[in-house]
């Protein structure tokens, strides 16, 4: 009979030793500043798909090709990383019930049949980006409003896209 050794059971974690364990999911995201450029890229990628199915000529797919490339290469010069990291599930809340939805949003969502809006998605948006907002950080809350008031709608789309994946990923 042959004796099968087995592991040792797992050391057992103070409840102290777990919350020095914890920490908060990051996302990078990716802002392409230079608008025009990023317009540039999209309009080129669908002229570029449009030439080969549309079997066009070589040399007019290789100049649409060669324009896509400058484009992209413009519009990644521009392209910068903001990273972002979850707050407490606590401070979230918090942010929530400071940014109520307004009566016109609740009337809005009643009209269209739709549930009733959790926050302010125009005023909950840019402070969570900014409690979650850790590089580059902005040296005051009114310099990044001046950041957020700057942006396309895209690109704060992009940003609140980030922070809501951020904060409700594990």
């Amino acid at each position: 009979m042959t004796t099968r050794k087995t592991a040792p059971p797992p050391a057992r974690l103070t409840f102290a030793e777990i919350r020095e364990r914890i920490s908060r999911p990051r996302r990078i995201v990716a802002l392409t500043l230079d608008a025009e450029a990023a317009a540039k890229v999209d309009a080129l990628e669908e002229l570029c798909s449009r030439l080969r199915v549309a079997g066009a000529d070589p040399e007019q797919l290789a100049a649409a090709t060669g324009a896509l490339r400058e484009a992209e290469q413009t519009a990644e010069a521009s392209r910068v990383e903001v990273v972002l990291e979850s707050v407490s599930h606590l401070t979230y809340q918090e942010l929530r019930a400071q940014h109520p939805a307004t009566r016109e949003q609740i009337e809005e969502a009643k009209r269209l049949g739709s549930p009733e809006p959790a926050f302010d998605a125009d005023h909950f948006a840019p402070a969570l980006v900014f409690a979650q907002l850790i590089e580059p950080r902005p040296e005051t809350r009114e310099e990044f409003d001046q950041f957020w008031a700057e942006l396309s709608d895209g690109q704060l789309r992009r940003l609140w896209d980030g922070a809501l994946a951020v904060q409700l990923t594990t």
